[in-house]
């Protein structure tokens, strides 16, 4: 792409940010793997991170696997206090379920299931996230305690990420940085089975494939992904606050993802 239609498609963008309603928060990051160029808005700004930090939990599962520490055969059922709500299905499941841990992992990603993430969390402990957090030099990322845990502390910080880390994240996994070249791979295909496409995947041009992760809490809507087509490969974090409903903030998402994917269409 020239630099001036570059500079087109960033103005393009700015625009489509500029047009989210008052009382809304948007921020954009976008890394370009092939050429390098990139587009933040504010991507460094940490923010809640809802689900989109499961992907940094499974960065430390694919590294501890790479370690031999942990198996993804080994079957582990959810204790009582794992089991959580919000998004997922293993809570209302039998109890006597013994997933594999290669089961965990898909239904953290694919489903954002949050007692599968817990289970995971637990496996490889907070300190392997945080060393991959810090590893891959993820600033705004911060993983502080599990997923829809009722025994918080006062004055717990939330979970952050910011747009960038995501972008960085994301292109760690398809550069085969985050771990070995085949758990990227794996980490890749996991991302690919994402169930929940109504964000920045649900207007891509034909031949760009979607392959990411959300996350949404009350009035907090974030998408980011992988985009890769004939052109390239893209990736692309785009996180909402103040929305007062999802539908709006995933149209402005969807329209994100189309305008960032004509590049490697």
């Amino acid at each position: 792409m020239a630099d001036q239609d570059r500079d087109d498609q960033w103005t393009s963008l700015r625009e489509l940010i500029g047009s989210a309603p008052a009382g809304t928060t948007v921020a954009v990051s976008v890394r370009h793997l092939s050429s390098g160029a990139t587009f933040s808005h504010p991507g460094d700004r940490p923010v809640s991170a809802a689900s989109t930090i499961k992907l940094l939990v499974l960065i430390a599962v694919a590294r501890a696997i790479d370690a031999g520490t942990i198996d993804l055969s080994t079957r582990i059922a959810p204790a009582a206090q794992t089991r959580v709500a919000g998004s997922g299905v293993l809570n209302w499941l039998s109890r006597d379920l013994a997933p594999t841990v290669a089961d965990h992992a898909w239904l953290m990603i694919a489903i954002s299931d949050n007692t599968a993430s817990n289970v995971l969390i637990d496996l490889v402990g907070f300190p392997a996230v945080t060393a991959a957090q810090r590893d891959l030099d993820l600033s705004g990322t911060a993983l502080h305690r599990h997923f829809m845990r009722t025994n918080r502390r006062p004055g717990d910080p939330p979970n952050s990420v910011s747009a960038d880390d995501l972008t960085r994240m994301l292109e760690a996994v398809a550069t085969d940085r985050a771990a070995s070249p085949e758990r990227c791979a794996w980490m890749g295909s996991l991302l690919s089975d994402q169930q929940y496409r109504e964000g920045i995947g649900r207007h891509l041009p034909p031949g760009v494939r979607y392959a990411g992760k959300t996350g949404w809490q009350t009035g907090i809507v974030h998408d980011c992904g992988l985009f890769a087509g004939p052109g390239g490969t893209i990736a692309l974090a785009v996180l909402t606050d103040g929305y007062a409903e999802p539908y709006s903030a995933h149209a402005l998402m969807g329209a994100i993802g189309a305008l960032v994917a004509r590049d490697i269409a």
